[in-house]
């Protein structure tokens, strides 16, 4: 067995017991439940097998706690908003693009790339620019290609059963 940690506790056992049972999120929740026991003296490998994570994660936390505390720990989960990066459109140029899409004015995404670049200067990849439009429940509608030789008189008269 390897030897007990060596942190410098900011809380006590109690604490963390009581964040761990008020948390909510599940990744802080299963953090704050490793902290915990830590804090109790387990060693590394008891708190994996207890809280059913890997050796490498339970370091990282312990890593992250000596940075910033439970705080910084708690911080670094996925999806964490404030962090995150801001939208290359704003609002109402968002609102501009879904009017246009829902009109019709675009065959493809890549008209809609194309479109914001030119309108807006901003630069969008296709799959950024697909996501964004997932986003708003928006999709480009590409009509079917018709014939030249088409009679739509008669493709009419066939849909209403004549």
């Amino acid at each position: 067995m390897g030897q007990r940690i060596q942190v410098e506790w900011q809380e006590s056992a109690d604490e963390l017991k009581e964040l761990y049972r008020q948390e909510r999120h599940p990744q802080r929740r299963t953090r704050l439940q490793a902290l915990w026991h830590l804090r109790q003296g387990d060693r590394i490998e008891e708190v994996v097998e207890k809280v059913g994570v890997a050796y490498r994660s339970v370091q990282n936390w312990l890593k992250w706690y000596r940075q910033g505390g439970v705080r910084e720990v708690c911080r670094r989960v996925t999806g964490y908003q404030s962090m995150g990066v801001p939208a290359y459109l704003n609002g109402l140029q968002q609102h501009a693009l879904a009017a246009k899409v829902e009109l019709g004015e675009f065959r493809t995404v890549w008209d809609a790339v194309q479109w914001v670049a030119d309108r807006w200067q901003v630069r969008y990849t296709y799959d950024g620019m697909y996501a964004l439009l997932k986003r708003h429940d928006l999709g480009v509608k590409v009509p079917r290609p018709r014939s030249a030789k088409a009679d739509l008189l008669q493709q009419e008269a066939w849909k209403k059963g004549g």
